[in-house]
């Protein structure tokens, strides 16, 4: 695993950067081998004394998109050099040539002023696993979860390649991952499987490994989300969740993932809605609080690249306690330099206003402008957004650099078609999920069953359906089926009713063995009827767990149990081998199961 180095040194808070030594400008990247050759000197200065006020507060202002097309107030104000990026979303579909063609529209509508503009940064959640906002034909990762249970690095940063490669593609320059939180709550409604886990130095391993292989292929990566969501019970998109940890226990938990990130050279890191007493004891979230943003993360971490906050204009944490306005005015006060307005479509103009009017009141500073919008352009300039200057050295063409074609920052990666779902990114990805199976517990494996005798699934209704199947409904049963053929797969849409259930059991009363996939069973009592009635029929019965791997401590009388972790086809190939003992169990328990297993366990078949 090559890390990538520090970004920088943080500064201190409403303060501006030092000119001959901009955010960004510090510590480059080599290969730790000894002085390499001179980096060429930074333009941020220049681009910070040439942007105006309104241009350098447009470069923190970050929004979203209704649909495929610009609107006319996206319009406006990329024409007015306001906007500095744009989170795309599932709204904006999973075309690959659609989405090309929309990033290119915008980096050219960004460019197609009478001044020089930086490009944009284009960023999506690409997570993997349940957070991954283009489905196919992008690769369907399995989820951060999964490759905690493989325990490799070298899983992790290909994957980080991987993805960056299918994003660049089609004109993406920043993912909005890894999750970097340690999930040691089992009762954590909003993070669960995106965690890599809840041990602290597995986490950061694999955090900082993504991470460089995200960027080692040109995409930022953005580490989230700090200080810390992997302990709440509440979800920051509907109401504010409390963290009431000591700093110690911070230090040693929380942060451990985060000091990885930061020093392994991270561009981005993203701020928790979620309120953390010991740190700001005002109560503040603390994506609004000076002591974490910039206190804790830029100048006790020494975190030099930028801060972004979770969206401030889409959860209650910050809309029910403060409103999208005060919202933005704190965030900026604080210390972030990058504000994720993506839901306020017609308000967004109006936003931007009332921002800077605080700015020309005086409630912000400018110089915390500039320091903020230091950061983003030096993030930008590492990653190939910003054109020459006019009367710089190499003054940018006509066409050139923003402008044109939209490929600023892109020319060297390939088409769509070259990247997007590559064989061998799927083929990584079917490898990871495979790895990652953890049998948990273990009664029946490996099957041996004769050909008149029948395996029925029970397939999970959330995953891809296939098409024409004989018999099979998804991934999961045709993995299983082409290794015995007499295989019948079932899909109870949603939570199963008592109709359901009775069926459910009927099918099971003709099968030899059932198979039962499920994610978070041990959430929702109707399930756990359901595997409780499938024991009581008297056959074997294999829970598989496609998301956090709790149904034991709803139903213990499984005997059998695989914790898959995610439900996407690359978690659902490897079942088949496992179960008739084709391929190995290799998974171990990334989180424990409480009051049964402990982290690290996994049983090899017999």
């Amino acid at each position: 695993l090559h890390l990538l180095a520090a970004c920088g040194r943080g500064v201190p808070r409403g303060a501006d950067p030092p000119p001959e030594e901009p955010p960004g400008a510090q510590d480059q990247p080599g290969d730790g081998s000894g002085p390499g050759p001179a980096e060429p000197p930074s333009a941020v200065p220049e681009w910070l004394a040439y942007l105006t006020l309104e241009e350098k507060l447009g470069q923190l202002f970050w929004v979203g998109l209704p649909g495929t097309e610009l609107t006319d107030e996206i319009r406006q104000l990329l024409a007015e050099g306001k906007v500095g990026g744009v989170v795309l979303f599932g709204r904006q579909g999973s075309d690959p040539e659609i989405l090309r063609r929309l990033t290119a529209e915008l980096q050219a509508a960004a460019a197609a002023r009478d001044r020089a503009t930086p490009g944009l940064v284009i960023a999506v959640d690409h997570e993997g696993g349940l957070v991954q906002r283009f489905g196919p034909p992008f690769t369907q990762w399995p989820p951060a979860m999964a490759l905690g249970a493989t325990r490799s690095v070298e899983y992790a940063e290909a994957m980080g390649r991987a993805m960056a490669r299918e994003l660049s593609a089609v004109g993406v320059n920043m993912n909005l991952a890894p999750v970097a939180d340690v999930n040691n709550n089992p009762a954590n409604p909003v993070i669960g499987t995106r965690s890599f886990g809840e041990e602290p130095e597995l986490v950061a391993r694999m955090a900082a490994a993504l991470a460089a292989g995200l960027q080692a292929e040109g995409v930022s990566a953005a580490a989230k989300h700090f200080p810390g969501h992997g302990d709440t019970a509440v979800d920051s998109h509907l109401d504010l969740p409390v963290i009431p940890h000591g700093r110690e226990r911070l230090d040693r938990v929380e942060l451990v993932p985060f000091r990885a990130a930061v020093g392994a050279g991270i561009d981005a890191v993203m701020v928790a809605h979620v309120a953390f007493p010991a740190v700001a004891g005002d109560g503040r979230p603390a994506s609004l609080s000076p002591d974490v943003v910039a206190g804790l993360l830029k100048e006790e971490l020494g975190f030099g690249g930028v801060a972004l906050t979770d969206a401030l204009d889409g959860m209650a944490a910050i809309t029910d306690y403060y409103g999208v306005n005060e919202g933005l005015v704190l965030a900026v006060e604080a210390g972030a330099d990058a504000l994720l307005v993506t839901e306020s479509f017609g308000r967004q103009q109006a936003l931007f206003e009332g921002l800077l009017q605080a700015v020309r009141e005086g409630r912000i500073p400018e110089g915390r402008i500039r320091d903020a919008a230091g950061r983003v352009l030096a993030l930008k300039e590492k990653r190939g957004l910003l054109p020459p200057l006019p009367g710089a050295a190499g003054a940018r063409a006509a066409g050139a650099g923003a402008g044109g074609s939209g490929r600023i920052g892109a020319a060297a990666h390939p088409a769509p078609a070259d990247a997007v779902g590559a064989p061998a990114h799927q083929a990584l990805a079917d490898r990871i999920g495979a790895d990652a199976l953890t049998l948990v517990r273990n009664a029946h494996l490996p099957l041996g069953l004769t050909p008149d005798q029948q395996v029925l699934v029970i397939g999970p209704a959330y995953a891809r359906r296939l098409d024409g199947a004989g018999g099979v409904v998804t991934a999961l049963g045709a993995g299983i089926q082409a290794l015995h053929g007499n295989t019948v797969e079932v899909v109870l849409d949603g939570s199963p009713d008592p109709a359901d259930v009775a069926r459910a059991r009927a099918l099971a009363e003709g099968a030899a063995v059932v198979v039962y996939a499920v994610r978070d069973g041990h959430e929702a009592p109707a399930h756990r009827v359901l595997i409780a009635e499938l024991i009581a029929a008297g056959k074997p019965v294999i829970v598989v767990g496609l998301g956090m791997p709790f149904e034991l401590t709803a139903v213990p009388e499984i005997e059998t149990y695989i914790a898959a972790y995610g439900f996407r086809d690359a978690s659902l190939k490897g079942i088949g081998p496992l179960l008739f003992g084709r391929a190995p169990a290799r998974g171990r328990l990334p989180v424990a199961i409480p009051g049964l297993y402990p982290v690290g366990h996994g049983l090899e078949l017999p």
